[in-house]
């Protein structure tokens, strides 16, 4: 893994929380983005070299929803770059890791994505990301 790509995180309203980010930034988002797939309209900030996602669950079974409905608004996932997604899988995979998604799939920002279950993590959600070429 390279780097962290960045942090997601689970909000209620993406309206009101592009304002308070933008507020807390002193600059608007960069991108806003639907990924259907996911059932998710998502916002992106720059604070120097990190990036912020903000997700907003745009259907009630969306995996966003149901972290919501579960614990809240808050922290989500971190996301880390990698230069070969399939191959970090594998690894991965390998090193007892649970993927949630062996296939890579395109996610918001340009990237091909997978995750890793948070039982294996700490609870915490990892997300693997790879720009799209």
């Amino acid at each position: 893994m390279n780097k962290i790509e960045h942090i997601g995180i689970a909000v209620k309203n993406l309206e009101d929380s592009n304002k308070l980010f933008t507020s807390l930034f002193g600059k608007l988002p960069y991108k806003t983005e639907e990924v259907a797939s996911e059932g998710v309209t998502t916002s992106f900030f720059k604070s120097g070299p990190n990036k912020i996602e903000l997700l907003q669950a745009t259907d009630s079974n969306s995996p966003i929803a149901k972290f919501i409905d579960k614990k809240g608004e808050g922290i989500h996932h971190i996301a880390f770059a990698v230069t070969d997604i399939q191959s970090e899988i594998t690894r991965l995979k390998k090193e007892g890791f649970i993927v949630l998604n062996e296939t890579p799939k395109k996610g918001a920002d340009n990237k091909l994505v997978a995750f890793l279950h948070p039982k294996a993590t700490n609870g915490v959600l990892i997300e693997l990301c790879q720009e799209i070429e």
